[in-house]
């Protein structure tokens, strides 16, 4: 019911601001007409910073510039480091629907996942922590976002001390949102896939005065449709809206307002089983699941936005900007993840059920910086002086089901010690038999609720500042440093407080005018929150990240190659303390004692990018990862992320000389392979050897489209060209996670 009156209530503001819009143009036009015939002046346009680097409606896979490694404006040769965008143009080409998809065609980005639900992001051996969306964190409990409200994404590899404050030294993940146009302008689109997947979008601007002065921007995108996967279906909705105003010549600012709501059903907890009891592959086909067709991991989240920038006449500029998130997940969960299965009888599956009320995480995320050029030496140079930060608290109630358990499982509870019968299926519960499952182990169940005695919080705040120093016309440095302040609580002891500076040092050098080499070098910063022995709190990870490589500007600047090589290192990961494990030493939250590992991982490899247009109608992005993980003695090496990874799509429009109309049709076609990966979980059959294996695949995916006239174009998109069967996540509690079978999406677009 509720979410049938927040559809219906947003199909009434989206059409209600369309048909506004419509007549307020039409008044606008009307009084244009007017001003025309009065003046024969036309009107100056102005051309915004983000205007210039904005993506879309580009036709290109290549960005302008980027902020998102110093928060100085620098084309991407210009930045030490390397960089990847995702731009509109590729987003909508490919069907580029939320952000799995798209890091999943990232150079140098693996994308697994432990379920339906929770995907992980990998970059250079680590795992991706730092995601932002225009430079804010994004909430704890938000659902994997859908990328129809972006521009474009870039990903930055390696640390980002100075943006992203704490993480791994792997990449960080910044989300871009499109801004409202001028001028009149949106586009709708359907798309029909495989699996009754239906998805439909509309994105308008509409400017609010004569002179676009006044602009907004709202947006909708509505998803629903079954899986590959037996039970499983997913509907999800994606709104938002946004008003900018230039409020003066010198003022600009923004606000605004988004939405995300993911409700899936026959949710997934983990992956199917890899092995059968006896040591044999379990071989289960790619449709099948445990799940009951009640399950979910449902997540909302919902933001609200805002930003000042003020412009200077020396070209001096100071920008506020804030971000409040109301992040919502909630789980009702029974799936058979647990076990070995028994091929002859049946059995040997058990079922994890669970209970996670409605978990709530706040999030309030500030940020205030300058950012100006300056005169030394008869040079011009340029700095950066900001703070920024954030504030989050969550509370996450448990809870405790009670449902009536069907013929298809045995359940059982201990009462004194004694193990009884029980027909709950909260309690402990076998699969009869797993080959019969038809995911009705039980009516959805009821649940009680214990609600959370204290709040979740941490707080995260810093300054910063950048210097860009231009010693010659190919000499350019870039210097900085952020100094982060972190607390974090969870009402008991088990408080956190650390601080750290951060510095960064880059270096670019323009060999000729087409080529530049450039390096650079920054550290991490991640808090810990595990205790040893003596219920002390470890140090913080920390680690440092070094890049050196060449940028090469080809085709008149349109085509952006990229050769790096990259070195880093973590230390004070905490591992277990098995020696106090083994004599019964507990900390006094209850947790088991971990100790520091020294020296911790290491990691080196290198990456070759091109990314751009080869002819103003052929995009090609193209890209190959190295990463080699260093063991030392207590850290062993990754094994689970690829050691090699290519990634290789191209889209060309047809010469019109091949027949005519042959210009209205454009191909494209890629490939992403990746070699061996392994991961041993613990607990498997005697008789393995423990490692659960993908061998090396490569995917092919393809797409052809077609302009049905200047505003309206169909494409049909198919990914996993030749229906490769292989793991998109391996070892994860002994199983596998399979990865999406051939898929075949249509779609329409039309703009105006």
């Amino acid at each position: 019911m509720d979410s049938q009156i927040r559809k219906t209530a947003l199909n009434i503001a989206i059409k209600s601001i369309l048909v506004w819009g419509v007549l307020s143009n039409s008044a606008l036009a009307e009084e244009q007409l007017l001003a025309k015939e009065s003046s024969s002046i036309l009107p100056t346009i102005k051309v915004t910073a983000e205007e210039d680097e904005k993506t879309e409606g580009n036709k290109s896979f290549k960005a302008n510039s980027s902020r998102s490694s110093s928060k100085l404006k620098l084309s991407l040769k210009e930045t030490p480091q390397s960089v990847s965008v995702i731009t509109r143009e590729q987003i909508e080409q490919r069907n580029l629907n939320i952000i799995d998809d798209v890091l999943a065609a990232t150079p140098g980005v693996t994308v697994t996942k432990n379920d339906s639900e929770r995907s992980n992001y990998f970059a250079r051996g680590y795992a991706i922590t730092n995601r932002q969306i225009d430079g804010m964190p994004i909430g704890e409990n938000s659902p994997r976002v859908d990328s129809f409200f972006f521009d474009r994404i870039e990903v930055v590899k390696g640390a980002t001390g100075l943006t992203g404050s704490t993480g791994n030294p792997s990449a960080t993940i910044n989300m871009i949102r499109k801004r409202p146009t001028k001028e009149l302008s949106g586009n709708v689109a359907t798309s029909f896939s495989r699996w009754n997947k239906i998805r439909n979008e509309v994105d308008v601007s509409i400017p609010l005065s004569t002179d676009g002065s006044v602009r907004s921007r709202v947006m909708a995108a509505r998803t629903e449709g079954d899986s590959y996967m037996d039970y499983y279906s997913l509907e999800t909705l994606a709104a938002m809206a946004m008003v900018e105003a230039d409020i003066t010549e010198k003022l600009t600012g923004s606000v605004g307002f988004q939405y995300q709501d993911n409700q899936p059903r026959g949710s997934t907890w983990g992956t199917v089983p890899y092995w059968n009891q006896d040591g044999s592959l379990a071989n289960l086909p790619r449709n099948f699941s445990l799940a009951n067709s009640w399950n979910t991991i449902s997540q909302r989240d919902k933001t609200a936005f805002a930003d000042l920038t003020y412009k200077f006449d020396n070209n001096w500029m100071i920008k506020a900007a804030a971000a409040y998130s109301l992040s919502k997940s909630f789980w009702l969960m029974s799936y058979g993840g647990s076990g070995f299965p028994n091929q002859n009888d049946g059995t040997g599956v058990g079922v994890w059920s669970t209970v996670y009320p409605t978990s709530e995480s706040k999030k309030t995320s500030l940020e205030l910086y300058a950012s100006g050029p300056f005169q030394l030496f008869n040079r011009e140079h340029e700095l950066i002086i900001g703070a920024n930060g954030f504030d989050r608290s969550t509370n996450s109630p448990s809870g405790q089901l009670n449902g009536l358990a069907s013929g298809q499982l045995t359940c059982t509870k201990k009462v004194n010690d004694v193990t009884l019968p029980s027909n709950n299926i909260g309690d402990t519960c076998v699969i009869n038999d797993w080959r019969t499952w038809d995911g009705n182990a039980t009516i959805k169940p009821d649940y009680t609720v214990t609600p959370a005695t204290k709040d979740a919080k941490q707080r995260n705040y810093g300054v910063y500042s950048t210097l860009k120093l231009n010693v010659t016309d190919e000499l350019k440095l870039i210097v900085g440093g952020r100094y982060s302040d972190y607390s974090a609580t969870n009402g008991t002891k088990s408080d956190v407080k650390a601080d750290a500076f951060t510095p960064y040092f880059g270096v670019t050098y323009d060999l000729n005018d087409f080529i530049t080499a450039y390096t650079s070098y920054t550290d991490m910063f991640n808090p810990s929150s595990q205790k040893d022995r003596n219920n002390s709190f470890l140090e913080p990870e920390v680690g440092k990240s070094y890049e050196a490589g060449l940028k090469a500007s080809l085709l008149d600047n349109q085509l952006l190659a990229t050769a790096a090589a990259f070195w880093s290192k973590k230390s004070n990961v905490a591992i277990l303390d098995s020696e106090a494990v083994a004599a019964g030493i507990k900390t006094d939250d209850g947790a088991d004692p971990m100790k520091a590992s020294g020296e911790g991982l290491k990691i080196e490899g290198f990456e070759l990018e091109a990314i751009g247009q080869i002819t103003p109608h052929w995009n090609i992005t193209a890209g190959y990862t190295y990463v080699n993980s260093i063991s030392s003695e207590q850290v062993s090496a990754s094994t689970s992320i690829p050691q090699n990874l290519a990634k290789v799509y191209t889209n060309f429009k047809l010469p019109e000389d091949l027949w005519d109309g042959a210009n209205k049709v454009n191909v494209g076609f890629g490939v992403n392979w990746q070699s061996e990966v392994k991961r041993k979980w613990g607990g498997a059959p005697s008789n393995t050897d423990g490692f659960i294996r993908q061998e090396a695949y490569f995917l092919a995916n393809a797409n052809i489209g077609y302009e049905l006239s200047k505003d309206l174009s169909a494409n049909v998109q198919v990914t996993n060209l030749f229906d490769k069967k292989y793991y998109q996540e391996i070892g994860f509690y002994n199983g596998v996670y399979w990865g999406e079978p051939r898929n075949v999406t249509l779609s329409l677009r039309a703009k105006f």
